[in-house]
């Protein structure tokens, strides 16, 4: 009787487990998509305006040569060429390295699922960039940003993933997060800092890149779970 109530116990450790991403997947995609359709609603009725001004001119109040160079070395890590660079040479060495199929996919997936997500909703919305200075060459709409959008999704789901391993292998990965976080952040303000996007755009872009990272998320582990059966 002890051996089969431990047995029914240890199979409902995955569902318990897979459970409770999905509680905290529904609470922050459910935040993530309210922030999103508020920005977009205030850009629809043309609310946006003070608040872009305000914070945009005060991160631009910090301009300098040496903040222009790192800014538009920020802004390159968000740029597609490097963020597919990153997966080629990441992926390769986990799909052909260390065999690691699921995570390769889920990268690939969640990268160019999240250019191609970008590319509807900034022609779906077409707004113009700001007409100010903009340090660097860019064409397109702005709303929202792609860089911070996609690399919240991409840089996102690779902090998690090495995360995921580090945890494991039972060795500390507290800094990964920290880590990815801010580089996510930096990404966006360098976005800013250069001229090129609204900060609405970027706030936009960071939370429609998490609700595709959500996504890809709950899907690797509805992946494994379906597989563990």
């Amino acid at each position: 009787m002890a051996s089969s109530n431990g047995k029914r116990e240890w199979l409902r450790l995955p569902i318990i487990k897979f459970g409770s991403y999905i509680t905290w997947a529904f609470i922050t995609g459910s935040l993530l998509l309210f922030l999103f359709a508020d920005l977009a609603k205030d850009l629809l009725d043309n609310e946006l305006l003070s608040f872009d001004i305000i914070i945009g001119d005060y991160i631009r109040g910090f301009t300098s040569v040496k903040l222009t160079k790192l800014a538009i070395i920020l802004t390159q890590l968000g740029s597609a060429f490097i963020e597919f660079g990153l997966m080629l040479v990441i992926g390769g060495f986990w799909l052909f390295r260390l065999k690691h199929v699921r995570q390769t996919a889920i990268l690939t997936i969640c990268l160019t699922g999240g250019w191609l997500l970008n590319l509807v909703l900034k022609t779906a919305f077409r707004r113009a960039r700001p007409d100010i200075q903009h340090l660097i060459e860019v064409g397109g709409y702005s709303f929202p940003s792609g860089h911070a959008m996609v690399s919240t999704a991409f840089y996102g789901m690779l902090g998690y993933l090495l995360w995921l391993n580090l945890r494991e292998q039972s060795k500390p990965g507290w800094y990964v997060p920290v880590i990815t976080v801010l580089l996510i952040i930096a990404i966006g303000i360098s976005r800013i800092y250069l001229g090129v996007h609204f900060p609405s755009d970027v706030l936009a872009g960071f939370a429609a890149g998490g609700l595709w990272l959500i996504g890809c998320i709950v899907g690797l582990h509805a992946f494994d779970k379906s597989a563990k059966k």
